[in-house]
């Protein structure tokens, strides 16, 4: 599947996930924006680095996913203020959605 596709997919399913929690202090575009920008610095290294680690594939997607969830959580704690404990529920939200619907989706497409 093509990548561009892959990483429009999963910033759809996040964005409605991190909309309400970003919505407190931030416009409907900046969170789009910002939602865009986590999933530009994660998603290509989960697709294209950690995927491809030569170890086992549950290995490699609990490392993905756990990569994706804390870095995000960081990054959205750094850019609003709020606690890390409160951007890491809606970061494990976000990427648990993304991570379960998104195989079905492309199943579904192909």
């Amino acid at each position: 599947m093509n990548y561009i596709l892959v990483f429009l997919q999963s910033n759809v399913l996040e964005f409605p996930v991190y909309l309400p929690f970003l919505m407190k202090e931030k416009t409907f575009f900046q969170s789009l924006v910002l939602v865009t920008c986590l999933n530009a610095i994660t998603h290509p290294i989960v697709f294209f680095f950690i995927m491809n680690l030569k170890m086992t594939f549950l290995f490699n997607i609990l490392a993905a996913e756990s990569f994706a969830i804390l870095a995000e959580a960081f990054a959205v704690s750094k850019i609003t203020g709020d606690q890390y404990r409160s951007c890491l529920v809606i970061s494990l939200c976000a990427n648990f959605l993304s991570w379960q619907i998104s195989p079905m989706i492309t199943f579904a497409i192909h």
